[in-house]
C-alpha cells in the first residue's frame, strides 16, 4: 500500500482481518530473525472509492516499544484517516501543453526535458543517461497514446496536488521532477518535487518512458522548453549543442 502522510511518501505492507487492518514493516536482523512492527486500525467505512480508518492502538503503549522501521507517530495526529482509491477519482484536465523536466540522481536516472502538446506533438531533449536519445528529437503520439496519457492526467488530481500538497521530506538521492501543465483556460499548474505524492507515480513513469511510446526522429533545431519557475529545480550538468 502506498500513501502520503505529512508530506512524506510511505509504502507499507498490510494485513486485513474482518474490520481490522494492520499496517506493518517486516525486516531481518542479522540475516536470520524476522521482525515485525505494526499499527492496528479499525475500518469505519469501505467503499469502491475510499477507505476510512481510525487507530485502535494506545499511543502510550506504542511509545514504550522500540520501532526501527515504522514511524507510527503520524497515525495519531488525527482521529481518523480517509484513503481514496485513486483509480476511482477523476479530475478532468483540459490541457494545452505539458512540459516535464527530469534531473539525474546518484545513479543513472535520465536528465531530459519533454514537451507534449494537445495535438500529440512531442519535443524531447536528452542530456545524460538517455542512451540513444541524447540530443534533440521530435515525434508525434498516436491517438491511442494521447487517450492513455489524458486518462492518467485526469486521475493524477493535479489541481489538488498543486493547490494543497507540499513535500515534507528532503531526500538527496532521488531525481527531481518538474511538471508544468498549461491549461486551455490560461491557468498553469506547476509541481516541483524529488519525493512526489504517490498519485503522480503513473504520470511520471509514463513521461520518463516516453521514448518507448512513439518514434522519435533526431532534429538539428533545439526546441525551447518552458522553464520552471519554482525554486529548487536544476538541470544537472550536461548540454546539448544546437
Amino acid at each position: 500500500m502506498k500513501y502520503n502522510l505529512g508530506g512524506k511518501k510511505h509504502t507499507l505492507f498490510y494485513d486485513l482481518n474482518g474490520k481490522l487492518i494492520s499496517f506493518k514493516e517486516q525486516y531481518s536482523v542479522g540475516g536470520a530473525d524476522l521482525r515485525e512492527e505494526k499499527v492496528n486500525f479499525k475500518i469505519k467505512e469501505l467503499t469502491k472509492d475510499k477507505l476510512v480508518i481510525y487507530p485502535i492502538d494506545d499511543k502510550l503503549d506504542l511509545d514504550q516499544e522500540i520501532f526501527y522501521k515504522l514511524d507510527y507517530r503520524p497515525f495519531f495526529k488525527k482521529k481518523e484517516f480517509v484513503l481514496y482509491n485513486r483509480e476511482k477519482q477523476v479530475d478532468y484536465v483540459d490541457y494545452k501543453r505539458i512540459t516535464f523536466h527530469g534531473s539525474t540522481c546518484f545513479g543513472t536516472c535520465p536528465s531530459f526535458s519533454l514537451e507534449i502538446n494537445r495535438g500529440g506533438d512531442v519535443f524531447y531533449q536528452g542530456r545524460i543517461y538517455t542512451k540513444e536519445f541524447t540530443g534533440n528529437f521530435k515525434g508525434k503520439l498516436e491517438k491511442e497514446e494521447r487517450i492513455k496519457l489524458h486518462k492518467i492526467l485526469n486521475r493524477s488530481l493535479l489541481v489538488a496536488v498543486h493547490d494543497k500538497w507540499e513535500q515534507g521530506s528532503r531526500p538527496t538521492d532521488t531525481p527531481r521532477y518538474n511538471y508544468i501543465i498549461e491549461l486551455r483556460n490560461g491557468d498553469i499548474l506547476e509541481i516541483n518535487t524529488n519525493d512526489q505524492h504517490p498519485i503522480l507515480d503513473k504520470l511520471s513513469q509514463y513521461l520518463v518512458d516516453i521514448t518507448e511510446k512513439l518514434k522519435l526522429n533526431k532534429v538539428k533545431k533545439k526546441h525551447v522548453f518552458k522553464k520552471p519557475s519554482l525554486y529548487g529545480f536544476e538541470i544537472v550538468a550536461g548540454t546539448v549543442e544546437d
